[in-house]
């Protein structure tokens, strides 16, 4: 099963690409890394992907949900724990995850990608 597809994914700001007609698939249980400079797009494709920002244009489905016309069920299927927001520096990576898992009502995680 296709986790995450993207078509010509793009995101501008006035006269500034972000992300620039992303194509990528992601089986599910596949490792992925988004890797890159510091403005290479990562955050901004993060951001589409979690349904907390509209694409310009293109479009991309997570876990069978379209991100513009199901912004709900994308966010009842992932969960995004960014840098920032690990609030327990004493806490694992998983006990983390399963904080903000709780946070939002889940009572147990998915790892998916």
């Amino acid at each position: 099963m296709i986790a995450i597809q993207t078509k010509n994914l793009t995101k501008t700001y006035k006269n500034k690409t972000a992300v620039n007609a992303l194509n990528l698939s992601i089986n599910q249980g596949e490792l992925f890394a988004l890797l890159g400079v510091n403005g290479a797009g990562k955050t901004t494709t993060i951001k589409m992907l979690s349904c907390l920002i509209k694409p310009t244009s293109g479009d991309a489905e997570v876990l069978g949900h379209n991100i513009t016309k199901e912004p709900f069920a994308v966010k009842q299927q992932i969960n995004v724990s960014p840098q920032e927001t690990a609030v327990a520096p004493n806490l694992s990576v998983r006990e983390n995850l399963e904080f903000i898992a709780g946070i939002y009502g889940n009572d147990r995680m998915f790892l998916v990608v």
